[in-house]
């Protein structure tokens, strides 16, 4: 199903014939060592484990992740998330975004449109007061993504959630419904 589209990407859902490249794009220690919930080494079997948990069985009009691709030849390149928050302290209404891309696209702008994207598509959803994030202190190029989609620092926090691997500490990020429509209407 096509979510959204722009001149450079594409956000659709996964396709199961996917999951071979799903996981080996998410074997690759650049990506997956900011993404704290996703397992080291990636396997086949996580992503058939994650293709049933977060694609078969959810709503296809409210995705939990969007595949993000090449319009030209529809090749899978990364994926954005928006999903409930990991930590119990958010709110309900909040929805939290999370990505990843492929290494040899980095530094291209992709994932910036791709998060724009997803924003568009989550505070579509009537039930969606807010969009937030936590990142490592230390990635800034996901932090210079959030900050390029408008979501603004909330400040370091103990990190309240399990996790496979990170520091004790994270940087909050938030959006409000009311931020977003500001920011479109001006």
């Amino acid at each position: 199903m096509l979510y959204a589209k722009t001149d450079r990407l594409v956000l659709r859902s996964l396709e199961e014939n996917e999951l071979p490249r799903f996981a080996k794009l998410l074997d690759v220690w650049d990506v997956v060592r900011w993404l704290t919930v996703v397992p080291y080494p990636y396997t086949l079997k996580d992503a058939e484990s994650f293709y049933r948990d977060s694609v078969l069985n959810v709503d296809p009009q409210t995705p939990e992740v969007y595949i993000v691709a090449q319009p030209n030849d529809n090749l899978l390149i990364g994926a954005v998330g928006l999903h409930e928050p990991h930590s119990p302290h958010y709110a309900e209404g909040d929805l939290e975004i999370g990505y990843w891309l492929n290494p040899v696209f980095w530094g291209q702008g992709f994932m910036t449109e791709a998060a724009r994207c997803a924003l568009s598509l989550g505070f579509a959803r009537a039930s969606t007061d807010a969009i937030v994030a936590t990142t490592e202190p230390n990635n800034k190029a996901s932090q210079n993504v959030l900050q390029k989609i408008g979501l603004r620092a909330m400040g370091m926090v103990p990190r309240d959630y399990k996790t496979l691997r990170g520091s004790d500490t994270i940087v909050q990020w938030h959006l409000s419904r009311n931020e977003w429509e500001a920011r479109r209407a001006s």
